[in-house]
């Protein structure tokens, strides 16, 4: 069951992060980023900045808190991107905590998606078992409208095309995220 969340909660992710950006100027964004090391290469992605919030409540599926951005706006040459994505159930409410891809309990889920830029292969969180580094993301804090936390854990190589799963990973870590909600 858990795993059929992942699922849906990760493609949910990818199609909110790569098919509704809106075209950015990164350098009026009011200083919103999630930005880190991707692989140990320090990364700023301040287009499309945001922490959207979905909710589903009305449908008995609860909310979606989505976390994204760019290095420059999306087009159709360029469509590399991060998006990490919780999914509340249970009544559960959006509140700073610490939220992993393998916690046990039901009232979450969490997973990421990273595309490099590519039309068939995205790196994924909370998709893969084992994983080297569960995706942990934590929000420090929570207003109306903004957020600040941060993020890191492997992303894992799939080839959305075949939905081949791949052993290779790519490490974000020491990432943090200043993001308007909307």
């Amino acid at each position: 069951m858990k795993q059929l969340l992942y699922g849906t909660l990760f493609f949910f992710v990818l199609a909110s992060v790569f098919t509704s950006c809106k075209k950015d100027d990164s350098t009026s964004n009011g200083g919103y980023y999630i930005k880190g090391k991707k692989d140990g290469v320090a990364f700023t992605y301040s287009s499309n900045a945001m922490a959207m919030i979905t909710d589903y409540t009305s449908s008995g599926a609860g909310l979606q808190l989505s976390l994204m951005a760019n290095p420059k706006p999306v087009s159709a040459s360029n469509m590399e991107g991060l998006g990490v994505s919780i999914n509340f159930s249970n009544g559960v409410s959006i509140v700073p905590g610490t939220y992993t891809e393998d916690y046990s309990g039901y009232d979450y889920t969490a997973a990421g998606v990273y595309n490099p830029n590519s039309n068939t292969i995205v790196w994924g969180a909370g998709i893969h078992y084992p994983t080297v580094k569960p995706l942990k993301i934590i929000i420090a804090t929570k207003t109306a409208t903004e957020m600040t936390g941060t993020i890191e854990g492997a992303f894992y190589k799939q080839d959305v095309s075949t939905g081949q799963l791949y052993d290779d990973y790519t490490l974000f870590t020491e990432c943090e995220f200043k993001l308007p909600v909307k």
